[in-house]
């Protein structure tokens, strides 16, 4: 997996691209874009393209965890708009895991059109596993960073994102 530009985007931010289908280990959502998820340019508002974006990161976070009621999400991280969405579109939304800490887990998403693959926002999604007083908790999930390919990819950037981040810490 390499980084490749989206045609008229910016140089200097990439866009990763995954190939989903060689993986059964992701998390696929579809939406439907209607009149009231458009903005006042009618095309698909940036809230609601987000609180998808996240959603589906839970999902996908829930899924390698296996309990929702331990995660929260501390950190959106990343996300890129790339082309607009507009009325009508059916879109899919896939997230996967991208990188491990020892209480975290950051979950990589990106959303499509269905019918033609054109990319529409990717990025990546922060949470952290919390006890029953809301603080950290190791997770205890046993992963190992990817020695090669598009994982290893994911890896790095959450590595660069986490390493370039002085707000928010990241375990």
């Amino acid at each position: 997996m390499g980084k490749s530009m989206d045609q008229g985007s910016n140089p200097c931010v990439p866009t990763f691209k995954v190939d989903f289908m060689n993986t059964s280990n992701f998390t696929t959502v579809s939406k439907l874009v209607r009149p009231e998820n458009l903005n006042h340019h009618g095309t698909l508002f940036a809230g609601v393209t987000s609180m998808w974006f996240v959603e589906s990161s839970f999902i996908e976070a829930s899924r390698v965890y296996g309990d929702p009621s331990k995660i929260v999400c501390i950190k959106v991280h990343g996300m890129k708009f790339i082309r607009p969405g507009n009325n009508g579109d059916i879109l899919e939304i896939k997230s996967i895991l991208a990188h491990v800490g020892k209480t975290s887990l950051t979950i990589y998403t990106k959303i499509y059109l269905r019918n033609t693959n054109d990319q529409l926002v990717d990025g990546f999604v922060t949470f952290v596993t919390i006890d029953e007083n809301g603080k950290s908790m190791p997770h205890g999930i046993k992963y190992e960073k990817p020695s090669e390919g598009e994982g290893l990819t994911l890896w790095n950037e959450v590595e660069r994102l986490k390493h370039s981040d002085t707000q928010t810490k990241m375990n």
